[in-house]
C-alpha cells in the first residue's frame, strides 16, 4: 500500500517549463511581471472609482469593503488593503521641507 501526501511533496514544474531556454524563461518572467503590474493598476483604478461613486451603498452593501469581500471573494483585510492602496491620500510634507520653505520666504 502506497501513501501519497501532497502536503510535503515538492511542487512539480508545470508542463513545458523545463523545456524553456534560460532566455525564454527570463523573457517570461519580465512579461509576466509587466502584465501583473497592468492588472494591478486596473484593479486600483476600478476600486478607486467604485469608492468615488459610492457604488457599494448604491448596490446594497454597507461599504466598499463588504462589496469587495462578496464580489471578489477576498478577506476583509485584503479588501481594506486594496481600498487603502487605491484611494489617493495626500502625503504630509516633512518638517524639514516646511523649515526650508519658511526660510526661503
Amino acid at each position: 500500500m502506497t501513501k501519497h501526501s501532497t502536503a510535503l511533496a515538492p511542487s512539480a514544474p508545470a508542463p513545458g517549463w523545463p523545456d524553456l531556454t534560460d532566455a525564454d524563461l527570463l523573457r517570461t518572467l519580465v512579461e509576466t511581471e509587466r502584465r501583473r503590474r497592468r492588472l494591478d493598476a486596473a484593479m486600483r483604478a476600478a476600486v478607486s472609482e467604485a469608492e468615488r461613486r459610492g457604488l457599494a451603498v448604491d448596490t446594497g452593501y454597507r461599504d466598499t469593503v463588504d462589496l469587495l469581500i462578496d464580489l471578489l471573494r477576498i478577506s476583509a483585510h485584503e479588501a481594506r488593503r486594496r481600498i487603502e492602496y487605491a484611494v489617493p491620500h495626500p502625503r504630509p510634507r516633512a518638517k524639514k521641507v516646511w523649515r526650508v520653505l519658511a526660510a526661503a520666504s
